[in-house]
């Protein structure tokens, strides 16, 4: 199996060293940037499986970077911020991250949650060709194509979803009409368990409204107060 390429994006070189020789004993292929401009040009010369982004650049904002990286990467993206303040995390998820850390962490969080984040990318990948695609819901004239693993229009088109996207679409699809709530979603989309002051979930809900509005589709996401969230499709009532 090819080892999986991690690159690791920050500017204190101890730091970025000591979180480099831990992954590669993990067994990772690491590739190092200490700024914007270094990540820009290892994406060039080769794919990023997993980005772990540091917010705090001296070229570059992380926010930037990981709009980036979700513009011409397929990989994963975990941000480091040395910030407890939410505002960060609910920003840097909302412009395409898959999940966070605050620093400092253990180095057996990070490993964990990269090897969790390979795993829902896993899921996502496009599965081998079969006889017949299965569809797991329709949402209007949109269906979630489980061999495609994404969100296919009328007339084929492809709506681009995230790993973390996916996974709650499909969540709530294989529930649909049933109130799911945040610890559930949790543990079926970035498996670990829910706490009260994570908004994880409440941004991921918010950024596939907007990304499922140009399908008029948008509104079948329901937000149950003090609860969670349910999926109501054409036929459920």
């Amino acid at each position: 199996m090819d080892r999986k390429h991690v690159v690791v994006v920050e500017d204190v070189e101890m730091q970025r060293e000591a979180i480099a020789e831990y992954l590669t004993r993990a067994g990772f292929e690491i590739s190092q940037a200490d700024s914007g401009a270094a990540l820009r040009e290892i994406c060039q010369q080769r794919a990023v499986d997993v980005a772990v982004v540091d917010l705090n650049l001296p070229d570059e904002d992380g926010f930037s970077l990981i709009k980036f990286l979700r513009e011409t990467q397929r990989c994963g993206i975990i941000m480091l911020t040395a910030n407890d303040d939410p505002t960060d995390r609910i920003v840097g998820l909302e412009v395409g991250a898959d999940d966070y850390l605050v620093k400092p962490h253990p180095p057996r969080e990070l490993l964990a949650r990269i090897r969790s984040l390979l795993r829902r990318l896993a899921e996502l990948a496009p599965a081998e060709a079969g006889p017949a695609k299965k569809v797991i819901a329709q949402l209007g004239h949109w269906r979630l194509d489980e061999q495609n693993r994404a969100l296919r229009g009328p007339s084929d088109e492809l709506l681009n979803l995230t790993a973390a996207e996916y996974l709650l679409l499909k969540e709530l699809s294989q529930r649909a009409g049933a109130v799911l709530d945040r610890e559930h979603l949790m543990q079926a989309v970035f498996h670990r368990a829910w706490q009260y002051e994570d908004r994880s979930m409440d941004v991921l809900v918010t950024r596939l409204r907007r990304k499922l509005e140009p399908t008029g589709e948008s509104h079948r996401i329901k937000s149950v107060r003090g609860a969670g969230y349910i999926l109501n499709l054409p036929d459920s009532h």
